[in-house]
């Protein structure tokens, strides 16, 4: 099996692809938005009659040179020179070049060696292109340029500057000028050459200076962010044990907050029924206390319902105080069954503080009480009367008291309220009244 040195891919030749490009960026100068990079450039100009001349590449005369022109080139006379018009189909310059220097071969009465031909554009159309070749003899041409050669070098303007190899012209219609092949032509192209790549050169580092201008904002705004993140993360590892304490304290102080708002919803049960206890009538006895959340729901027995509800109503802190169902009254007895449903505000009803229940507890300052009413000591002494003639028991405190006797002249002392068994005011209770203990001797109070 044969290998296949073709260079292709899907069918296409990449040589001839390559070639294209190749013939395309050649002629980019010619371009008329590129045509600037190339600059024409200046000759002086020896004519075959007359005297010299500067002249642009193109032909034209310039005016007022502002330099001396570093090329210079000679015009051959029109009896040396041979021309003929060929038209070609419409072909690049690179092959229109190839093309001429085949018609040459083919037209050209004189020997390879001693040929001397050049070739320029006539016209130009999407079809067709005109060329112009124009051929001499070596032989002839020769004696003719050294003597053309000897002459201006002998002048003042070639003694001042001497110049390279000269170029060898002539011109076609129009002062189009053709150049012959093989003189000082290559040199003056290598230049332009050159130019046209410092024109592109420095075409392109103003390019990247217009960018890199364009792109430094945005290069040191990333820069400082950079810069911003690498302190940040420096920040975040100097300072994690910081950021770990107070994320927990955040952590605590927001369940110290859901327990503060679980608590101020709380009721306490036994400020509850110490109101209860408080609030209802000797006549009332409960059977059930039912709380939940913020409401509570008793039920039991009472003489007036409605009295009872009315008087919890006034009660601060009792909010919402309704009857889910109508009291209803046993059959012959005086008491209506009743539930009672109420709502609490946990401000007052709530638990209490060490604070709060600290400041409660504090003795409140006793008063002086003036015991002796007024007038005592005056009315003995208008009477005339005197400690000794005073009744008995005015000076000898009654039995069952712990206190001492009255001073003579003084007031006896109230007796003491305390009791071994308690205090003789009766206690409430959910369910009624407490008897309070018999006193000393069998007798009830």
């Amino acid at each position: 099996m044969a290998i296949s040195t073709e260079s292709r891919f899907f069918g296409l030749d990449l040589n001839q692809l390559k070639a294209d490009i190749l013939k395309t960026w050649r002629r980019a100068p010619q371009w008329p938005p590129l045509s600037w990079l190339r600059p024409e450039q200046m000759l002086r100009l020896v004519p075959a009659d007359g005297a010299p001349s500067v002249v642009w590449e193109s032909g034209e005369a310039v005016a007022k040179p502002a330099r001396e022109p570093a090329f210079w080139a000679l015009e051959l006379p029109e009896y040396m020179v041979l021309r003929k018009t060929v038209a070609l189909p419409a072909l690049d310059p690179q092959d229109c070049a190839s093309a001429a220097e085949l018609e040459v071969q083919a037209i050209s009465p004189f020997a390879a060696e001693d040929l001397l031909w050049g070739f320029t554009e006539l016209s130009r159309s999407s079809k067709a292109v005109k060329l112009l070749v124009v051929l001499a003899s070596r032989a002839q041409t020769e004696p003719y340029l050294q003597a053309r050669i000897a002459d201006h070098m002998q002048s003042p303007a070639g003694a001042a500057k001497p110049l390279a190899q000269p170029e060898v012209w002539v011109f076609a219609a129009e002062r189009r000028p053709v150049v012959f092949q093989g003189f000082g032509e290559q040199a003056r192209f290598d230049w332009g050459r050159k130019r046209l790549w410092w024109n592109v050169s420095g075409v392109a580092l103003l390019l990247l200076l217009a960018a890199a201008i364009a792109a430094t904002p945005t290069a040191q705004l990333r820069l400082r962010a950079i810069e911003a993140v690498h302190a940040f993360e420096g920040m975040a590892a100097r300072t994690g044990d910081v950021v770990a304490k107070r994320e927990s304290l955040i952590q605590s102080a927001d369940q110290v907050a859901g327990l503060s708002e679980l608590l101020a919803e709380r009721i306490d049960g036994v400020q509850v029924l110490s109101m209860l206890t408080n609030v209802l009538p000797d006549d009332t006895a409960l059977q059930s206390a039912r709380i939940q959340g913020s409401k509570v729901t008793i039920s039991g027995l009472t003489e007036n319902a409605s009295a009872l509800m009315q008087k919890l109503s006034n009660q601060d802190g009792v909010k919402d105080v309704r009857a889910p169902s109508a009291a209803t009254r046993m059959g012959g007895g005086n008491k209506e069954s009743f539930t009672i449903e109420l709502g609490l505000d946990a401000k007052v009803f709530g638990p209490k503080t060490v604070q709060e229940v600290e400041a409660a507890a504090k003795p409140q300052a006793a008063e002086p009480v003036n015991t002796i009413p007024a007038g005592a000591e005056a009315a003995p002494a208008a009477a005339g009367a005197t400690p000794a003639a005073m009744p008995p028991a005015a000076a000898v405190p009654p039995s069952g008291t712990a206190g001492p006797a009255a001073a003579p002249g003084q007031a006896a002392p109230p007796p003491s309220k305390a009791t071994l068994g308690g205090t003789t005011k009766p206690r409430a209770t959910l369910g009624g009244t407490v008897t309070p203990p018999a006193e000393p001797g069998g007798k009830k109070p």
